[in-house]
């Protein structure tokens, strides 16, 4: 059983759980500032930015690839995150 703890995708699959519990805590009860909101989207998007980052180390065994792969993942990431946070921002 204590082996099954130390395991590495127990430890990511029990952060990806906890962070979706704050991801919805923070986001459940915004109200109607602007400012707040634009603070909310941007933390959910930034958890997201780091799950997906988990997801794709851990889950797709990402972690084992080659550097190159594992840079053009990262970069596709930030990518992304900006697109999205950009795409928010520009639409406010």
């Amino acid at each position: 059983m204590t082996a099954y703890l130390r395991n590495p995708l127990t430890i990511v699959w029990a952060f990806l759980s906890f962070s979706t519990v704050v991801s919805w805590a923070l986001s459940r009860d915004v109200g109607g500032s602007a400012q707040m909101s634009a603070l909310v989207t941007t933390g959910v998007l930034l958890i997201a930015a780091v799950k997906a980052q988990f997801v794709i180390r851990y889950f797709m065994e990402v972690r084992h690839a080659p550097a190159w792969l594992q840079r053009t993942l990262n970069a596709w990431l930030i990518l992304l995150f900006a697109f999205l946070l950009g795409a928010y921002f520009a639409g406010l």
